[in-house]
């Protein structure tokens, strides 16, 4: 009887004991298991389409604007954006070690002045078609005429910067790097570097014109050298052209990286009959300038809307 009292008390203590110890480490249990991985942007490799054309056929639709002789610009400023986050978004990791914003950034809340500012003064964004008439002298634009741009192809381009400029009625040129579109659609995380997916591209191709900015030479060599200068011109033919079956543009346009560029790479681009390509010059830009140095405003974290408004004259 004994014996039989000892076991069971024996057994209760044990239990006890047990279930106590698996409800204490049960957590680090849990994390010792394997857990089903993140999923991992899958690229589009030469050969492969984003299958854009239908909806970017607004794109090469000319507006007549009814300008009167005398009223028509003779000059315009062309914008240059990259990355658009969220104010709550920033991090440290968006500062230099200066602790400033990199120059590649632009507050959300100062974007949405910038373009408030464009709608309440009247200003037309012009597409890539008209403003290559423009510059040909072939079409007469209103004064207050613009053109946005937006460099790499930033995913916040779409979270952020889209719902702006399509509220606003605006268009914008994009020039993304092909490679770094993903087939996938990836989960946004506010303020950490991520880049169009397909259906972010087939979303928003209402509002953005889609062009080159190369599949995969955005880069720089160790001695800091664009690819784009430092490669030949045969393998440049070759990426732009791999860029360009990616993105099927209605009309070929391009973005130098970082605006660096040399003969080499002009003679590429006219190779594959590619007509413009934009720099970063900062200057304003008129009828008869060279179509393969069109020069572009880029507009910087600091830029407060007195700035932007001398920016644009």
């Amino acid at each position: 009887m004994k014996r039989i009292t000892f076991n069971l008390g024996f057994t209760i203590i044990f239990t006890l004991t047990f279930f106590l110890l698996i409800n204490t480490f049960s957590n680090v249990l849990v994390q010792a298991l394997p857990t089903e991985e993140a999923p991992k942007p899958k690229p589009f490799l030469p050969g492969e389409s984003l299958h854009i054309s239908s909806c970017q056929k607004w794109s090469s639709h000319i507006r007549d604007f009814k300008v009167k002789d005398g009223e028509e610009a003779k000059q315009i400023t062309i914008l240059l954006y990259h990355r658009i986050i969220d104010d709550s978004a920033i991090k440290d990791i968006h500062y230099t070690k200066e602790g400033e914003l990199y120059p590649t950034i632009v507050l959300k809340s100062e974007f949405k002045k910038q373009m408030q500012y464009l709608k309440d003064q009247g200003y037309t964004t012009l597409t890539n078609e008209e403003l290559k008439l423009f510059i040909q002298n072939r079409h007469k634009i209103p004064k207050k005429s613009i053109v946005i741009t937006f460099d790499d192809g930033f995913k916040d381009n779409y979270e952020e910067a889209y719902p702006i400029l399509k509220k606003h009625e605006f268009t914008a040129l994009n020039f993304v790097i092909a490679s770094y579109i993903t087939k996938n659609t990836m989960e946004y995380k506010e303020g950490e570097v991520q880049y169009f997916s397909a259906s972010d591209i087939k979303n928003s191709c209402d509002v953005f014109e889609f062009q080159s900015h190369t599949y995969n030479l955005h880069k720089r060599t160790k001695e800091g050298v664009a690819f784009l200068v430092d490669r030949d011109q045969q393998q440049i033919k070759e990426d732009l052209k791999t860029s360009i079956e990616v993105i099927r543009p209605v009309r070929p346009t391009f973005a130098y990286p970082y605006g660096e560029y040399d003969k080499e790479a002009r003679n590429a681009l006219k190779q594959l009959n590619i007509g413009m390509a934009f720099t970063s010059e900062f200057k304003d830009t008129g009828p008869n300038i060279s179509m393969l140095e069109i020069p572009r405003k880029p507009v910087y974290p600091t830029d407060t809307i007195e700035d932007f408004k001398k920016k644009i004259k």
